[in-house]
């Protein structure tokens, strides 16, 4: 068991790798193998079963998911709330991690909305950079409006202007967001829980301590035991530190991609965008993978049988927008001088 009394130890990972770093950082240079290590903390029952809380598809169709191959390629992102800090009042957490590398960050708001979603997402671009694809949820702070049909909210339309691709999982299932949930849960045990906060000044404090903890293990990680390295001769896009924009500001619709990976239901319909579309019922209860090309005003849907299938366009249809589409507006725009 870890104490968490010190300030060294009160984020910090347990287990064999984080042992190995702990013997690395202090000097070592004959280190165990974690096969060793794992033997004697198991020895001397250290070692705590850890409880599976992924879920699986009941009928086992295949899940069509982006398999990051490189850093920066999947981002995913969430909102952990309410949270309430006595004497302060309500606060959330807007919570990132990058598929690839494990690499998160996080910052604290007393809002929930869109607004605060992009001040997150540009202070995020400027440091640790532009994913190409930011899985999401269907939270109204990242979709928009949850009664009109065809509508893109702020979060959606700032995404698009930039280039970066939204991802929006299906209805009900957080669990494929696995990734960041597991980071909420970590962030909910260790940092929330673990003290009592005087404002949102000292939760931010204390989140960014909790932040490089997590990030420095999971370089370590990743350097030193991943069996997958990730693919080189990628570039990494920023957004430039002089970068200003208005929060308040609604952008217009630009040309660019969004995606809804659905559950067909009993009638082979999906819902997107708050709009039902009909695919195809012999499809009842497979994922297909839709996507609206704002470019031309489209919107394709995909089915894939299984990993090893080839992906099947099931159809093409008109998606007529409400308002017209524009060009992006070039980052230049929103340089200060």
């Amino acid at each position: 068991m870890v104490r968490r009394d010190t300030e060294a130890t009160r984020y910090a990972f347990c287990g064999a790798i984080a042992i190995h770093q702990e013997l690395d950082h202090s000097g070592y240079r004959a280190k165990p193998s974690l096969s060793t290590i794992n033997r004697v903390l198991k020895r001397n029952g250290l070692i705590v079963p850890q409880s599976k809380t992924t879920k699986k598809n009941a009928s086992g169709t295949y899940y069509p998911e982006i398999k990051a191959r490189h850093p920066g390629q999947v981002h995913q992102l969430d909102l952990v709330t309410p949270r309430y800090i006595k004497g302060y009042g309500v606060i959330i957490s807007v919570n990132r991690i990058d598929v690839c590398t494990g690499q998160a960050n996080l910052e604290q708001y007393d809002s929930k909305g869109a607004d605060s979603v992009i001040d997150f997402l540009i202070d995020d671009w400027k440091v640790f950079g532009m994913p190409r694809y930011l899985q999401v949820d269907n939270e109204a702070a990242f979709r928009g409006s949850l009664y009109h049909s065809r509508t893109f909210g702020k979060v959606s339309r700032f995404c698009l202007n930039f280039g970066v691709e939204l991802v929006f999982i299906p209805f009900k299932e957080p669990w494929r967001n696995a990734y960041i949930e597991s980071f909420n849960s970590r962030f909910d045990r260790l940092l929330w829980q673990s003290q009592p906060f005087t404002d949102l000044e000292h939760l931010k404090t204390e989140a960014k301590k909790f932040r490089d903890k997590h990030n420095t293990y999971q370089q370590y990680r990743k350097q030193n035991f991943s069996k997958k390295k990730p693919l080189s001769g990628y570039t990494q896009r920023f957004l430039p530190r002089n970068f200003i924009f208005d929060v308040s500001r609604e952008l217009p619709i630009t040309k660019g991609r969004l995606h809804f990976i659905r559950l067909l239901d009993e009638k082979g319909c999906i819902s997107i965008l708050n709009e039902t579309i009909y695919v195809e019922t012999s499809l009842s209860f497979q994922y297909v993978w839709a996507i609206v090309n704002t470019a031309d005003e489209s919107l394709q849907i995909y089915y894939q049988a299984s990993r090893e299938a080839p992906k099947q366009l099931l159809k093409t249809q008109s998606y007529k927008l409400r308002e017209s589409v524009k060009n992006r507006i070039s980052i230049s725009k929103f340089i200060k001088v």
